[in-house]
């Protein structure tokens, strides 16, 4: 397919798909007792996909009258259908590329100060950063760029979805009741990601992530997919099958505003 020309993509919904880690009941619970409001949709798209048409696939998606006729975007106090069609969209591609949990292996050795030796979360000091409530050292090294803990992890290692996903479940949403202990985190982050992402294995058995990760801000006038995106817990995402042809997408509010 020629670079210049643009794929015309059509969508269509999938209602009947299920997640093994998101239906699971203990993870349920616990984003229930996180505070964490997520909405996740699945569509099907015509065309071959290639990377580069990337921001056409989005506008195209968030553009089509099939897509918002079912897409649910938050209203009020809860999830549902609103028929809005993009008149701008902003997309960014974030890196995906972890496929290990040793990835967090630095928050588990208590000399790196986020757990004690008994893997119980340090606690400190009260401060609020962006309206949220940092009051331990994980949470310390998620926002607080003034904490040592903060450093635990370079730059390009915060870019990645992985990262990202854990950082929204630990600070969860307005009204969010903290766990005392790692464990929980990572095991919802872990169950959230398997679902999310395809691993595959390239001719020399080793693994790679297929998914393309695009982080979205869709507008009309206003954005509404997430509102309010300058808070760091309103986050949309598509995530791109291109071997399915498979969009999924990925919302969360952190308050109703």
């Amino acid at each position: 397919m020629d670079v210049a020309i643009t794929p015309k993509y059509s969508f269509v919904p999938i209602t009947e798909k299920k997640y093994q880690g998101l239906s699971d009941k203990r993870t349920q619970d616990l984003l229930q007792k996180w505070g964490i409001k997520l909405q996740i949709q699945q569509f099907l798209f015509n065309e071959t996909f290639h990377q580069y048409h990337k921001y056409d696939l989005a506008k195209a998606f968030f553009q089509d009258r099939i897509v918002a006729n079912n897409l649910k975007t938050w209203t009020k106090n809860s999830y549902a259908i609103t028929g809005l069609i993009a008149s701008d969209i902003e997309i960014k591609q974030i890196p995906c590329t972890i496929t290990s949990m040793t990835f967090f292996d630095k928050l588990k050795d208590s000399k790196n100060n986020i757990v004690n030796d008994s893997d119980h979360i340090r606690q400190r000091f009260d401060i609020e950063i962006d309206g949220i409530l940092v009051s331990n050292n994980l949470r310390g090294m998620l926002l607080d760029t003034e904490c040592d803990e903060y450093n635990l992890y370079s730059k390009d290692e915060r870019d990645e979805f992985i990262f990202r996903l854990f950082q929204l479940l630990v600070l969860g949403g307005e009204y969010c009741q903290y766990e005392d202990n790692l464990k929980p985190y990572l095991e919802v982050t872990k169950s959230i990601y398997k679902d999310l992402v395809r691993v595959r294995k390239d001719e020399t058995d080793n693994m790679f992530i297929s998914t393309m990760v695009l982080q979205v801000v869709a507008k009309k006038e206003s954005p509404y997919f997430p509102m309010n995106p300058d808070h760091p817990q309103n986050v949309g995402f598509l995530f791109v099958d291109e071997t399915n042809r498979e969009i999924t997408t990925f919302l969360h509010q952190y308050s109703g505003f």
